[in-house]
């Protein structure tokens, strides 16, 4: 039996339960206490090469779905889950999201120094008695700022580079588009950020007719090919705002996916803004613009884009995605 990988496409697994009063390893599964289950891991298999510090703490993203895992054998909540070392010592874990009707789950795991050593291993426990042992505050005790953003955040871009590429994984260029040919839009283009910001910042020129519904963008194509991202874990996006006009912030799920997105409506100014929008700030489902709704869209997302509309210019600086990694994009 191969061991799980939590990281990448290719996500492994199986289980054996055994009886009360077996104590028993196959592959990466065990049965050690009562009617508990439980899966051993070996930590080499579930950090991907970009979250190998070796010399401190790190977190590792448990990404548990029907291939990996069987829901039905678990509570609805995860309350019955536990992580262990192979001592049974109690390892910090949080669970990120969980939906057992979904058969979803997402886990991160606190991993000391003396388990980022070759062959180390780790215990995921299921079918324990119901508590909360579930601790985000333990799991990220004494880890700097700067390396929980590396981990659990995505730079989309800061717009620092010689051209309109990305800072995603996948590269993608920001691309400009309209409504109809009565807009015009010009190339998005890097310029000075100025207004006490640092660096250089991308400007997006337009102009839509007024009093209409009509308007330009720009966007970005999130993952590889347009392939669809899970994006259910996301805390928030933040992004530097500034312009004139209407600004829509969408999530969309384009073809050859069925179409549909998730969005929020902000008034530009002219001073830099920060923006951050999570996943209840988005509008309820109303059909208007194909709004289909967060819940709807957030496991297949394929494109980010800002709209603009009734104003002439659109900055955007250091965008970035929180609650996700790299791994979810690729």
């Amino acid at each position: 039996m191969r061991d799980l990988r939590i990281y990448g496409a290719s996500l492994l697994a199986g289980f054996v339960v055994f009886s009360c009063s077996e104590e028993r390893i196959t592959g990466n599964t065990t049965q050690t206490e009562n009617t508990a289950s439980a899966r051993s891991i070996l930590v080499d298999s579930v950090l991907p090469p970009w979250n190998r510090p070796y010399w401190f703490p790190t977190v590792a993203t448990l990404r548990l779905d029907s291939t990996n895992f069987d829901f039905s054998a678990s509570d609805s909540d995860g309350m019955d889950l536990a992580v262990t070392r192979e001592n049974g010592d109690s390892i910090p874990f949080s669970i990120v999201t969980w939906d057992r009707p979904a058969r979803q789950g997402r886990l991160q795991v606190r991993l000391e120094n003396s388990l980022l050593a070759p062959g180390a291993r780790f215990v995921l426990h299921w079918t324990k008695m119901r508590h909360k042992r579930s601790d985000p505050i333990a799991v990220w005790r004494g880890i700097p700022d700067s390396q929980r953003m590396f981990i659990g955040s995505v730079l989309v871009d800061d717009f620092e580079g010689p051209n309109n590429m990305s800072r995603l994984p996948d590269s993608a260029f920001w691309y400009k588009a309209t409504s109809d040919s009565f807009v015009t839009v010009a190339d998005p283009v890097h310029v000075a950020a100025g207004g006490g910001r640092k660096g250089t910042a991308l400007r997006l020129n337009y102009k839509t007719p007024a009093n209409t519904y009509k308007y330009a963008l720009t966007g970005i194509v999130l993952g590889p090919q347009a392939r669809p991202c899970n994006l259910r874990s996301m805390d928030s996006l933040v992004v530097w705002v500034k312009g004139s006009g209407k600004l829509s912030i969408a999530f969309d799920r384009l073809p050859p996916q069925s179409p549909g997105k998730s969005w929020t409506h902000r008034t530009l100014d002219t001073a830099w803004t920060r923006l951050r929008i999570r996943p209840q700030d988005l509008d309820t489902a109303d059909g208007i613009g194909a709004n289909i709704g967060w819940n709807a869209v957030r496991d297949q997302v394929t494109h980010l884009t800002f709209l603009v509309s009734g104003g002439t210019d659109l900055y955007l600086d250091d965008v970035r995605l929180y609650g996700i990694d790299v791994e979810d994009l690729k």
